[in-house]
């Protein structure tokens, strides 16, 4: 630190350098959170939507009228909606979370159809999903229990 005659010199300018660069790291740092912990939820949601394409799997290839119960358990701020319907959307699952959506699933493998009306999934519930036909095709019902 060096002193002239005003005072001290060095130390205004190092305090504006050091709040010069706090102020530009700490909404980043912000950002970053919050992208990580959107991440986490989506991560936990994918691990129970894994779980009830498993047994939609399983309820599909055991033919109509056979049926498994699923637990799922999301995280607060998360939600799981199955469209249902007709087209594409009835073989999807929507991620959302605290209101906005973060992905879209499709269940591909095998290619099994939701028969449900705008289904939303949140916190801790019981799912059945029973084998079930829709226009003539092999579909599941998935209700809450």
């Amino acid at each position: 630190m060096r002193f002239g005659r005003k005072g001290v010199i060095d130390l205004p300018v190092k305090l504006m350098v050091v709040v010069l660069i706090l102020s530009l790291s700490v909404p980043v740092l912000a950002g970053a959170m919050e992208h990580g912990e959107a991440n986490n939820a989506t991560s936990a949601m994918n691990c129970e939507i894994d779980r009830m394409f498993n047994a939609a799997a399983a309820v599909h290839y055991s033919g109509i009228g056979s049926s498994r119960t699923v637990s799922i358990s999301l995280p607060d701020g998360c939600e799981i909606e199955i469209p249902g319907g007709g087209g594409a959307g009835s073989y999807s699952v929507k991620t959302m979370y605290k209101g906005d959506q973060t992905s879209v699933r499709y269940m591909d493998r095998p290619p099994v159809r939701f028969i449900t009306d705008g289904l939303v999934i949140s916190g801790s519930c019981m799912l059945l999903i029973t084998g079930d036909v829709a226009d003539g095709d092999h579909a599941v019902k998935v209700e809450i229990v």
